[in-house]
């Protein structure tokens, strides 16, 4: 296992994975704090080499667009929606000619969210650790023992791809692979997903004033925890928008009454444009 944390070895990596044919990549962040994703480390696999990035040694990873973006390149991940979104933030790029196996395994008849762990047992008859998967990826140095469990989530991609492979290949599935897979090169994927939100916060049955409203106070949520880079929940909780949404307050006085009152969403950068945006969905639905 090699571990990149110097631009120079960064720099010639990207030149020799320029050559591959098959790479197999996964990454670990942390956005525990922060709505925007820090990420940890990039792991990638070829046939001959395992090596980790240690993203956060300061190096420039620009280099690796070109490979994520060369259609002569496939990229092979597990349920990547994750990395994708990072990915995307970081490069404004998405990869291409890409290999999911948590799709793949789908198409084959296995669990349609298949976890990686439990795809390995039933594939490879292997039974993988994962009581690391919540591990600190900010801490450094990384110890031999995280990036021992970091590179197996790439080491048994390969075994995985060709197994998964040889079975779409022989039932003749690579239609169907594509069909369900075209998603992951569509941007609109990773943006954030209204109908599902209210679905999970059950105001689905709620008049369809009531959810436009919601909606434009989800999207003002999104702005302010873009803006000073808190996750959501931070700014306000789902249901904390719920009350917003019933009461719609105009001013001072109205927010005080409200739970939200400490939140960030309601702090002097953004409380007047609250303001603004409630007593526009106010007049809109003719509430006094």
């Amino acid at each position: 296992m090699r571990i990149i944390d110097n631009q120079k070895e960064f720099d010639q990596l990207c030149l020799d994975l320029e050559k591959e044919s098959i790479i197999f990549m996964d990454t670990e962040f942390c956005r525990r704090k922060t709505y925007y994703a820090i990420l940890s480390i990039i792991q990638i696999a070829t046939l001959n080499q395992k090596i980790v990035i240690d993203v956060l040694s300061g190096i420039k990873i620009d280099g690796l667009k070109n490979i994520l973006i060369d259609k002569k390149i496939c990229k092979v991940f597990h349920a990547p929606d994750q990395d994708f979104d990072i990915l995307l933030h970081i490069f404004g790029k998405l990869p291409v000619n890409v290999f999911d196996t948590q799709i793949a395994a789908g198409v084959i008849g296995l669990e349609e969210v298949m976890g990686y762990g439990r795809l390995c047992k039933a594939i490879l008859n292997i039974n993988l650790d994962k009581s690391l998967q919540k591990a600190d990826w900010l801490e450094r140095p990384l110890s031999k023992e995280l990036l021992k469990y970091a590179i197996k989530d790439v080491e048994y991609l390969i075994p995985l791809h060709r197994e998964l492979s040889k079975e779409i290949d022989s039932r003749n599935l690579w239609d169907t692979y594509k069909t369900r897979s075209d998603k992951l090169s569509d941007p609109a994927t990773y943006k954030i997903n209204l109908e599902k939100i209210i679905k999970r916060v059950g105001v689905q049955d709620r008049s369809k004033e009531f959810k436009e409203r919601f909606c434009h106070l989800i999207m003002f949520r999104e702005n302010v925890a873009q803006t000073i880079d808190l996750p959501r929940g931070y700014c306000a909780s789902d249901y904390q928008l719920i009350e917003l949404c019933e009461k719609l307050p105009i001013n001072d006085d109205d927010l005080s009454k409200l739970n939200i009152y400490q939140l960030p969403i309601a702090k002097k950068i953004f409380k007047n444009k609250l303001f603004e945006l409630c007593l526009g969905l106010r007049e809109a639905a003719k509430i006094n």
